[in-house]
């Protein structure tokens, strides 16, 4: 029951985050979340790993929008 209370404070302390250092709503921010969650299988995941993985992800395409104009 405790992993269950640390994976669920992990999700929204993510989406929590994540809204805050990207700057967009927590409803948006849990949308990216869940979308990168439902690819993975939910027993296996490192919380960190995955906050660094979308931030990178939306970097790169941040940058790359900004390239094209």
């Amino acid at each position: 029951m405790k992993k269950k209370e640390t994976k669920e404070s992990s999700y929204l302390a993510i989406i929590h985050d994540l809204s805050e250092d990207i700057g967009i709503s927590t409803e948006e921010t849990k949308s990216l979340v869940d979308v990168a969650l439902s690819s993975t299988d939910p027993r296996d995941i490192n919380y960190e790993q995955l906050k660094q993985e979308i931030t990178t992800f939306l970097v790169i395409n941040i940058f790359f929008l900004i390239c094209k104009l």
